[in-house]
């Protein structure tokens, strides 16, 4: 229940498309696989499972795709939440020039276009986008998540490891930087997404059109967001 309360306010708040994706790729890979299973279920399923390491559940479905799900991070990291919320929620968050300070001028040569920033409420966003030529394009995206609305952002790093895969795209879980992160690519067209945590304060996602998931994770190395 503390999860999905934690989804509920993510969603009552996300309101840009990159963010959208973001809910969404959480929400129905974990909801629609795993919570709206009964618990004796999710029992039984991590029982009969062969994993590679404790805590591991994998469910398949009928039109191929697989999910793993690691159980045991929920317990591990409910403490590790609670407080790293407290300590957000102490933190005054930026102004709008302060995070337009964050964005960059250029992206892999690319200047900066479309950029947009806004106090919604509670929480600061700033995005930009990046037209490296007429077929590749990122767009960047960053949350500073202090403040009450802003920590439920940062928190959603806490949810529990996961791997998704279909025959259109793959999502899992992985680390940059020593924080969670979440890379999400299509299989039939190069279009990726990378999200990660920076700072012990900010969410940001790189999208990419025509921009592999490694070409997206060393423009994220080279940002200095923090």
């Amino acid at each position: 229940m503390f999860f999905i309360n934690i989804l509920s306010k993510v969603k009552a708040i996300v309101k840009t498309r990159t963010l959208f994706l973001i809910y969404l790729t959480i929400n129905q890979i974990i909801m629609r696989k795993l919570l709206l299973g009964s618990f004796a279920l999710l029992l039984l399923t991590t029982a009969c499972n062969n994993n590679k390491k404790p805590g591991d559940v994998t469910i398949k479905g009928k039109d191929g795709e697989s999910v793993t799900i690691n159980t045991n991070d929920a317990s591990k990291n409910v403490e590790e939440m609670k407080n790293s919320m407290e300590e957000l929620q102490k933190l005054k968050p930026l102004s709008l020039e302060e995070l337009k300070a964050l964005i960059p001028a250029e992206i892999m040569g690319a200047k900066q276009d479309d950029y947009n920033a806004v106090n919604y409420a509670g929480y600061g966003q700033a995005s930009a986008s990046y037209k490296i030529n007429d077929s590749t394009k990122i767009k960047l995206n960053v949350i500073d998540c202090a403040g009450n609305a802003g920590a439920g952002f940062y928190n959603m790093q806490f949810l529990m490891n996961f791997e998704q895969d279909n025959e259109n795209e793959y999502t899992k879980s992985t680390t940059f930087n020593d924080q969670k992160a979440i890379e999400n690519c299509k299989k039939k067209r190069k279009e990726c997404s990378f999200t990660y945590f920076s700072g012990n304060r900010f969410l940001v996602a790189l999208e990419g059109d025509n921009v592999g998931i490694d070409q997206l994770k060393d423009v994220a190395k080279g940002l200095n967001i923090k």
